[in-house]
């Protein structure tokens, strides 16, 4: 039986903006619970900052997706995939147990493993002076870890609350600058800087990221474990495509969205770039939240205390994405992240570390692009990880003994330091401008050091590059700033402070990064899931994990051993079925 994806305006129960994975998950589960979707896409393929890309027939990269945390048998992402009868053909690769991560420096490296007492283990090694900081340390990010739940419904009071009565007597340290609450452990200044970066992993500075949202990322990954899904990110997109197609929803990719339709106060639907107006009672929103408001919606319709609110919000840092395939074989090495610190030049003290922070990720006090991107180049942290050794079963990724290899840091959103002027992103034209060009070289030449740090060899057997700058993420899915992790986890906006999916215009939801399930794959996808259930007027999240089956399994198309994941969710027409849209993918690609 064939299911249409044409929709009549009056079948449209809700329009889903933007197919990161809040929009999709959403989407998914509205499908699965017998409403009428359709989900709006401005891009060509599915996925937002989570899709994946592909070179010259050979290599596939991964924008967005480098480890998932809480997938284990008792996690919520399972419980989120068993919930769309997907938890059988999306499975989890787990990262090396005894060193998800690993901070190197010369003359440095800290294993950050599963498990909360090896991780003491392990910092007691990599900081042998400093055991008593060590203690402190973890007892600290243990007790608050342990007092955070992001999987409820969180409220502005309740949750504050709980965390607080749950962290006892490490309460007073949720708020506190994550930098601060090292030196107040009592570490020395390579210490602070070795335990900060990953703060890169949100998008954040240790400078300004509180406490709380740290020790929910290690309770994400050192409490629930590091992951990967097998296939590569892209396979999320498919999966949650698959439920939305299978079970009567609509969607559209090439759809780019104007306007969100508002009349008295009440959402009645969207126009399109291309002047067709679809109507339905509600509508979510996963594009980028101020956008969002100040372009889709328009901040007139907004009550003046949130109209200032949205004036007020600052976005996270932007990142910068080095792509390379190289003629190297990761998978000599444990199957880890690095993050590589390439000198201690910026930790000679604490106010050394602070001017590093505001000059070369905060951009300040450069007189001319170049000097920044140098400075960038020599002295910036990177995060490093391959996505082909992930899943080495994944032929995709990369020509026989050879690998893909990704190098992630923040930047500075101010297009200046690029060599672009704010206008040239729409159109493109910031391609064009030589500055751009001698920047993108200066920051891959620094990537290709870092590569070096954590895979010896590998940097002079590079076979293709790219640099994803702001400017690209800002084009291809519409971040404001270049910003893929929304809204800055700084104290007045993070976890309860973050907006949740309900809005002051009625039949208006949010969902996505900058919601108060916080940045990333798994605080994305929950987002959606609450959506539906507000919507649905249901507690989905419970339900999945009391073991609820919302879709029906018999629906869902068999995924073949050469299912292509990137074709499957590209392509999507006003009129393709279900069927058309499915059949004939196995063994597709560019």
């Amino acid at each position: 039986m064939k299911v249409p994806n044409q929709v009549k305006d009056a079948e449209v129960d809700a329009i889903i903006v933007g197919s990161g994975l809040g929009g999709l998950s959403a989407a998914a589960y509205l499908a699965a619970s017998g409403k009428q979707v359709l989900l709006l896409e401005r891009y060509s393929a599915l996925g937002g900052s989570s899709h994946v890309f592909r070179r010259r027939g050979s290599w596939e990269f991964d924008c967005g997706v480098h480890y998932v945390g809480d997938c284990g048998p008792d996690g919520i992402v399972g419980a989120m995939m068993r919930g769309l009868a997907l938890d059988d053909r999306i499975q989890w690769l787990p990262l090396e147990t005894s060193a998800f991560d690993r901070i190197i420096a010369p003359d440095f490296a800290l294993n950050v493993p599963f498990g909360w007492e090896a991780f003491l283990a392990e910092l007691l090694v990599a900081f042998p002076d400093e055991h008593n900081a060590v203690r402190r340390f973890h007892a600290i990010m243990h007790k608050l870890a342990e007092a955070l739940d992001r999987r409820g419904n969180p409220g502005p009071v309740s949750q504050t609350v709980k965390w607080i009565s749950g962290s006892g007597w490490a309460a007073p340290l949720l708020a506190m600058p994550y930098a601060a609450m090292l030196v107040s452990c009592g570490f020395s200044t390579r210490a602070v800087l070795a335990l900060s970066v990953q703060c890169g992993a949100l998008a954040s500075s240790s400078l300004s990221i509180p406490t709380a949202a740290m020790a929910g990322f290690y309770q994400d990954y050192v409490g629930g474990g590091a992951y990967y899904p097998r296939g590569g990110g892209q396979v999320l997109a498919a999966g949650f495509a698959e439920v939305i197609t299978s079970h009567g929803g609509h969607i559209r990719t090439n759809a780019q969205v104007s306007r969100i339709l508002v009349e008295h106060q009440r959402v009645t639907g969207v126009r399109l770039a291309d002047g067709e107006i679809v109507t339905a009672p509600v509508v979510i929103s996963d594009a980028d939240i101020i956008k969002t408001y100040t372009e889709l919606v328009g901040v007139e319709h907004l009550p003046l205390l949130q109209r200032r609110q949205v004036r007020r919000w600052k976005m996270s840092h932007p990142l910068i994405n080095g792509f390379f395939g190289v003629e190297f074989d990761t998978k000599s090495q444990p199957n880890s992240n690095y993050f590589a610190i390439p000198n201690w030049d910026s930790a000679a003290s604490l106010p050394s570390l602070a001017r590093f922070s505001r000059r070369v990720i905060d951009g300040k006090g450069f007189g001319n692009a170049q000097d920044w991107a140098k400075a960038m180049a020599a002295g910036q942290p990177m995060f490093l990880q391959s996505s082909s050794q992930r899943d080495p079963d994944h032929r995709a990724a990369a020509p026989h003994g050879h690998s893909t290899i990704e190098v992630q840091t923040i930047t500075p959103s101010d297009p200046r330091l690029w060599g672009y002027a704010a206008d040239d992103v729409d159109s493109g034209r910031y391609r064009n401008s030589r500055t751009y060009s001698e920047v993108k070289k200066i920051v891959l030449d620094g990537m290709l050091e870092r590569m070096e740090q954590a895979y010896p060899g590998s940097s002079t057997r590079v076979r293709l590059s790219e640099l994803g700058s702001p400017a690209t993420q800002t084009r291809f899915v519409g971040n404001t700033g270049g910003a893929p992790f929304g809204l800055a986890l700084r104290l007045d906006q993070s976890g309860p402070l973050r907006p949740r999916n309900r809005t002051a215009i009625d039949g208006l939801l949010m969902v996505g990064t900058s919601t108060a399930w916080g940045p990333g794959t798994v605080g994305s996808m929950l987002s959606g899931v609450h959506a539906a259930g507000a919507v649905t007027g249901r507690d989905l999240v419970h339900e999945i994990r009391a073991g609820r089956v919302v879709a029906d399994a018999s629906r869902l198309s068999l995924w073949g051993k050469e299912f292509d994941a990137l074709a499957a969710t590209r392509g999507f027409s006003a009129c393709a079925t279900h069927e058309e849209q499915w059949s004939g993918i196995e063994g597709t690609g560019e």
